[in-house]
């Protein structure tokens, strides 16, 4: 088996599964060992610089690779330009996860810059794969829920920026984050069922 064929095979589609289960997860159990921490004055980032970091930076990390292996997948798969123009994008979003994940706090700038593309990017990737996955029936939950979590992510940084949720970030980072992991677990699970060769759009 080709390197083409092995990232074009359904089966892949698990990374998208395993990836943000693993991440969402191991941020759940931060957040549940850090009693310091508050959704309202700090950032999800914070996890990465205290005694749960290792949990927490892994599993970016780990996600962040197993999702772009998957982005690139989808590349060669989606026949569509538009399906592969937001796959790509999908897919520096995911560096861009893995980039927090090694460059933590610690690490300025380096943290923010990785920080802002991650979720910029993610909403924009959201945006562009709405309206493609829109464009056939059997895709349109896809294209719906992709579009709804453009929505939620706009609205929690709109809300924070002009009313604000509290002194940190927390709160709008996990409004786009956890329907973003949301999605692609759904996407991976999409892909998963479909046969390979048939599944290209």
């Amino acid at each position: 088996m080709t390197a083409r064929e092995l990232l074009m095979n359904r089966r892949i589609g698990w990374l998208a599964v395993l990836g943000p289960i693993y991440a969402l997860g191991s941020i759940w159990l931060s957040i549940m060992l850090s009693s310091w921490f508050t959704w309202q004055n700090n950032a999800i980032s914070d996890l990465g610089v205290h005694p749960v970091a290792p949990i927490f930076n892994i599993s970016l990390i780990a996600c962040g690779i197993m999702c772009a292996i998957f982005a690139i997948g989808a590349m060669l798969r989606f026949k569509n330009l538009i399906g592969k123009a937001g796959m790509l994008i999908m897919f520096l979003a995911c560096i861009s996860l893995t980039g927090i994940g090694i460059f933590t706090e610690d690490y300025s700038p380096h943290h923010f810059y990785f920080s802002v593309a991650f979720f910029v990017l993610l909403l924009i990737a959201t945006l562009v794969l709405g309206p493609f996955f829109l464009l056939k029936r059997k895709t349109r939950f896809l294209g719906i829920s992709a579009l709804a979590v453009t929505f939620i992510g706009i609205y929690g940084w709109a809300y924070h920026v002009a009313v604000g949720w509290g002194a940190g970030v927390a709160i709008p980072e996990a409004l786009t984050f956890v329907p973003g992991g949301i999605w692609f677990a759904l996407l991976g699970l999409w892909v998963i069922q479909k046969d390979s060769r048939r599944n290209e759009l």
